[in-house]
């Protein structure tokens, strides 16, 4: 397979079985974003898409925020697609994957901490009674 250097957008509501390559798959259903990796390797990247992870921008073309560090494959690619051209960045070291898994899981547990600090303290020890009977 070889590289793949723009993307196009389609609506789904889940991914296709294969993959297309060259175009990126959007699922709202599952909040889920899906292509083929476009180093040529064949396999399949998908992105969770929410406010503290990944966006898609769609003005004529797509763009997939932020950029896609494909640590979990063999290739290890790192990219962008911006307005649905593949931008190729340096590879992350150990050290960078470290920081940018940290980074993400910081950002998603603050994320979600004001949604528990604002549950009321009344429904907290109604749960606590519950919980332990």
């Amino acid at each position: 397979m070889s590289r793949i250097e723009h993307y196009t957008m389609r609506h789904v509501e889940s991914f296709p079985t294969p993959m297309e390559p060259g175009v990126l798959y959007v699922s709202t259903t599952y909040s889920t974003s899906g292509h083929i990796c476009p180093c040529g390797c064949g396999r399949e990247v998908v992105t969770k898409l929410s406010p503290v992870r990944y966006k898609i921008i769609f003005d004529g073309e797509v763009s997939l925020r932020p950029s896609v560090a494909a640590t979990g494959l063999p290739c290890n690619s790192h990219y962008f697609i911006t307005q649905g051209e593949v931008d190729w960045h340096a590879q992350l070291d150990p050290t960078q994957k470290a920081r940018a898994q940290a980074s993400d899981r910081r950002a998603v547990e603050a994320h979600r901490a004001p949604a528990q600090q604002a549950r009321p303290k009344w429904c907290a020890r109604l749960w606590r009674r519950i919980k332990n009977r």
